[in-house]
């Protein structure tokens, strides 16, 4: 598994309200399954910081978490 210190920048593509592609930098991978999706919120007595994470697998293999509103990419297993 990786986990980067400093998560990658990635877009997720919909269709018609279903998850079709991943891009991360300038790489598109399509998008066969949506294993799992979750929010994390945190700090909730002060400033309330709420993520939604989606962990997908590709067409070429990949397992990867990402998350965001604005998509970030943070670990992928391997």
């Amino acid at each position: 598994m990786r986990l980067f210190a400093e998560p990658l920048p990635a877009k997720l593509v919909w269709d018609e309200g279903e998850l079709v592609a991943l891009i991360v930098a300038g790489h598109r991978h399509t998008v066969v399954e949506q294993m799992r999706r979750w929010r994390v919120e945190a700090d909730w007595w002060k400033e309330s910081v709420s993520r939604d994470y989606v962990t997908l697998r590709t067409a070429d293999g990949l397992v990867c978490d990402v998350y965001g509103g604005a998509w970030w990419l943070q670990r992928v297993m391997d």
